[in-house]
């Protein structure tokens, strides 16, 4: 059978036999073949016999993987060629009869040595929980992005196989691959590896969900850090798991992501809209006579809209509530919104129809914007009743509780000549 054989002098003897499948390299417990030195990554990189030959690749390695002097991506061994990783030196033997193609590869580790093992003769089938009577079980699409062939392979077909077969999977191990895959498969769920080589998991991340929002997106990484975490989650992520090193722990990653494939919106539209309106949103929720809290965010702004059974009960943002609030808030011109699920406010200033609120508000915004137009050096302040005369100077001749006449009013003020009275 091939195998790797450390040649480096420290690790002489150190040797690992070859399967039909993937293999990965590093310092890490969780590789098939652990190499313990410093100088080579935690997950290093990943072969594959084809033939008497050999395919390595590296798997964005801190020290890098180098083949007869160069630093490779990926390159193939011939049999007894000598493949670098950091500082150690393993080389590729090969079998004296090629492997079979068909020589099946199950990570033992990952998957458990009894989970892909035929049931006896005399057990009882087990009907698997996707499968419903006489029909055929849906075909899910999903994508795994990650850039070790070894586990999304070997990941994938553990998932296939608790799904009955219902997963129609799709690998891929770079970003543009990925986005090939989503424009030709109409992908229901795509899992993605932070350290994807070039463009990131996270960047991909935000890519996938501007170009394909109703796609549902796992993160799977073994970098499981918090800031990872914040960034995918914030960047729009369904659900972010470290990856399974286990039987069990693959299972529990599995059970999470089939909940996520199987999941369906039940009532309504789901999707993304672009420069749309708060009040074309207040006038949808109004319309269906629907019951909700619209949550509105922008900036430093935070601001809520109750509306029960289609109409707007209350509003409030900052120290403002009533009408007042919101016709601020109907006056923003960019932000985000949620809907929260309705519980009755603390007080109700609203009572106008709905159609009547938007109406004023918009009149409101308007007002304001012509005359910010008109005057730009200034702000907008509230007019004068008619009925309220200008106040007088505060240096006026006259004392006591005397009276001087400043204007008079017969349709507009009119100024007096103080010095005639």
């Amino acid at each position: 059978m091939a195998r790797l054989v450390a040649v480096t002098q420290e690790l002489a003897g150190l040797s690992h036999e070859l399967n039909g499948g993937w293999t990965t390299i590093g310092r890490a417990d969780e590789n098939i073949f652990k190499i313990p030195d410093a100088s080579v990554s935690s997950c290093h990189c990943e072969v594959r016999p084809q033939g008497d030959e050999l395919l390595v690749r590296d798997l964005c390695s801190t020290n890098g993987t180098f083949v007869q002097g160069k630093k490779i991506t990926e390159a193939v061994l011939k049999a007894g060629q000598i493949v670098r990783l950091g500082e150690v030196d393993v080389r590729f033997e090969a079998a004296a009869v090629g492997l079979s193609p068909a020589t099946p590869f199950v990570n033992t580790k990952l998957v458990g040595a009894a989970s892909l093992n035929p049931a006896p003769a005399n057990a009882p089938e087990q009907v698997g929980p996707l499968e419903t009577g006489d029909a055929p079980a849906k075909q899910h699409q999903v994508l795994f992005a990650d850039d070790s062939r070894a586990f999304s392979e070997t990941f994938s077909e553990l998932c296939s196989f608790l799904a009955k077969q219902t997963w129609a999977v799709h690998c891929a191990t770079s970003a543009d691959q990925a986005l090939s895959i989503l424009q030709q498969h109409p992908i229901d769920l795509a899992v993605l590896d932070i350290g994807i080589p070039m463009v990131d998991g996270i960047q991909l991340l935000g890519i996938i969900k501007r170009r394909h929002p109703s796609v549902r997106i796992a993160v799977l990484t073994g970098k499981a850090t918090e800031s990872n975490r914040a960034a995918c989650l914030a960047g729009g992520a369904d659900l972010f798991v470290e990856k399974p090193v286990s039987a069990d722990g693959s299972k529990v990653v599995f059970n999470m992501l089939n909940d996520l494939v199987l999941w369906e919106q039940r009532d309504g539209f789901s999707g993304t809209l672009h420069r749309v309106g708060l009040a074309e949103v207040i006038q949808m929720e109004c319309n269906g006579r629907r019951s909700t809290v619209l949550e509105v965010r922008h900036h430093e702004i935070l601001g809520e809209i109750y509306i029960e059974n289609g109409a707007i009960i209350h509003a409030t943002v900052g120290t403002l509530v009533g009408a007042e609030a919101l016709n601020q808030l109907l006056s923003l011109t960019g932000g985000g919104f949620r809907m929260k699920p309705f519980e009755p406010p603390t007080q109700r200033t609203l009572a106008q129809p709905w159609e009547c609120l938007l109406m004023e508000a918009a009149r409101c915004c308007d007002e304001e914007t012509d005359f910010l137009r008109r005057n730009p050096t200034e702000t907008p302040t509230k007019a004068v009743a008619p009925d309220a005369p200008p106040a007088a100077a505060e240096n006026h001749p006259g004392s006591g509780d005397d009276f001087v006449v400043v204007a008079t009013y017969d349709g507009k003020w009119s100024p007096v000549d103080v010095g005639n009275t």
